[in-house]
């Protein structure tokens, strides 16, 4: 790979420097910023290829003092008011956006529709940076009138940093899913699943609103896509399971009791293994129903699971600006182009940093 930098923006925190570390290792000659709000602080590792510059998504341009010669930007902190995403189209330098939510992640892109775009946006609020939605793709691409189901089971022991807890604010909103039959209404922490996770782990996973819901419908061949969670503790699942269906989780919802509401599910530990499984249901070329089932599980956690599917759709963009720039446009992890990535490739890519598939 020929000289290039890429912007990590959240760099310092738990997903960034993960992020960082991975494509520090993979690409030689690769420079890498961390950008942050602190001035002066330093990098998470010691390396000549490495440095720290300030971006701050909470002012008018983000990217102010972030210098020159971008060839790619990856954001790992909320950008709420889209001030760096917009400072990147500004720019026209190629970003890919971990954080929005589905709200957010549906007003992003009513702003780019908007917009003349000059770079590829790569919007993976998916879980684990699409890396559901990815696996999800690449199992179900020979199939017809596929339903995806996602299961996430969530280790309350994980390294995580806030904003990673977002979605608990959303948990008394109602949001629409897409079935065969049409879209309908339904709410979080309901339609309870029962499901064994590749690590033996049994339990009710409940519904919860992530992108997913809206990125893998964009391909004819799926018809459906539900997303589901469960925590490693039931007491905490049927916890907050019951707060919701009661409506207290409603009460206490707002800026003035959110010290409260994650101070519940929220008490990140040193880390442990986040696991996914994965099921399809649809037809073959026979005309036949099948079912697919793929466990994904990474013992370094949901963390690292995520600033694997980063760097995978990093590589796919930093390798297309070699040999056939990506034309400009939204696209989500999962429909990006492969460039030597085909789907063998990207199952060796998180085997070799220790994730378990099973299919």
């Amino acid at each position: 790979m020929s000289k290039k930098k890429v912007l990590i923006v959240g760099g310092y925190g738990e997903v960034g420097k993960q992020i960082a570390q991975i494509l520090h290792d993979r690409h030689p000659d690769l420079d890498i910023a961390l950008g942050g709000r602190s001035p002066g602080k330093a990098a998470p590792f010691d390396s000549k290829r490495v440095q720290t510059v300030v971006v701050d998504n909470n002012a008018e341009d983000p990217l102010l003092y972030a210098g020159d010669n971008i060839s790619l930007i990856v954001n790992a902190v909320n950008d709420l008011q889209d001030r760096l995403l917009l400072s990147a189209v500004r720019r026209k330098i190629p970003l890919i956006d971990l954080t929005r939510w589905t709200e957010i992640f549906q007003q992003s892109i009513a702003k780019l529709n908007n917009r003349e775009l000059h770079a590829p946006v790569v919007l993976s609020s998916g879980w684990m940076a699409g890396t559901a939605s990815l696996f999800a793709m690449l199992n179900s691409a020979s199939l017809q009138n596929v339903s995806v189901d996602i299961h996430a089971l969530y280790s309350l022991r994980d390294k995580a940093g806030p904003d990673s807890m977002a979605y608990m604010d959303r948990m008394s909103i109602p949001f629409y899913i897409t079935e065969p039959t049409g879209s309908r209404l339904v709410f979080p922490m309901t339609d309870p699943v029962k499901v064994q996770f590749p690590n033996g782990y049994a339990t009710k996973c409940y519904r919860l609103d992530t992108p997913d819901h809206v990125t893998l419908l964009k391909p004819d061949h799926i018809d459906s896509a539900n997303f589901r969670i469960s925590f490693d503790s039931k007491a905490s699942t049927y916890g907050l399971v019951g707060l919701v269906k009661s409506g207290i989780w409603k009460l206490i919802s707002g800026e003035r009791f959110l010290s409260f509401r994650r101070s519940l599910i929220y008490n990140p530990g040193t880390g442990s293994a986040h696991h996914l499984l994965i099921h399809l249901k649809g037809r073959d070329h026979n005309g036949h129903w099948v079912e697919r089932r793929i466990g994904i599980s990474d013992p370094l956690g949901q963390t690292h699971l995520t600033a694997l599917g980063a760097a995978v759709q990093a590589e796919k963009l930093l390798l297309r600006l070699e040999k056939n720039p990506l034309a400009p446009g939204i696209y989500y992890p999962e429909d990006l182009p492969d460039v030597n990535m085909d789907s063998s490739a990207i199952n060796h890519f998180f085997k070799q940093y220790g994730v378990l598939i099973s299919s």
